[in-house]
């Protein structure tokens, strides 16, 4: 099976830069919000989780709906949500004037976790700002960059080139 190759580059423009650095700072982001979860020892996939915090934010919904929202076939919306509520996370309520109808909503366990989750999140973006020394930054890209330097991550551009590498040093190659 042939690897997969790195997207084209972007045509060059002002936003270049910018989409570059916010790439790089989702990669810091997203491992915020895992290193929180595994922290609280849920056994929480990301996805699960991204269904809770659409649930606290938009309060209940059909599974259609969440499906729309998430951008994915109602079938694995209803598969996420049967496991969290197996996990008392998620209740689903039938609907009082249409039964078949039921709608979605977080738990008192389900509230209390997320919130646990975004403050540990904050908390980490909190402590990221300080040490990147965010108020020096003098636009956008520059502010993003320091982050995601203050982070540890890899620049957008090295991401690439080490995920190439990575193909190149395959077993068997």
């Amino acid at each position: 099976m042939e690897p997969s190759v790195p997207p084209e580059a972007p045509p060059a423009g002002p936003e270049s830069a910018l989409v570059d650095q916010l790439a790089a700072l989702s990669r810091v982001t997203v491992g915020f919000t895992a290193q929180t979860l595994a922290g609280l020892d849920t056994e929480l996939t990301l996805s699960q989780y991204r269904t809770m915090v659409l649930l606290a934010a938009r309060g209940p919904l059909r599974t259609v709906d969440l499906a729309t929202v998430l951008r994915v076939h109602p079938s694995t919306a209803t598969r996420t949500c049967d496991r969290l509520v197996r996990r008392d996370l998620v209740a689903r309520r039938r609907g009082t004037t249409d039964r078949r109808v039921a709608w979605l909503t977080l738990t008192g366990a389900g509230r209390d976790l997320v919130g646990k989750v975004v403050r540990g999140r904050t908390d980490r973006i909190r402590d990221l700002v300080r040490a990147a020394d965010a108020a020096r930054a003098t636009n956008a890209a520059d502010l993003i960059a320091a982050l995601v330097t203050a982070a540890g991550e890899p620049t957008e551009d090295q991401w690439w080139r080490a995920w190439a590498d990575s193909v190149r040093r395959r077993p068997g190659r």
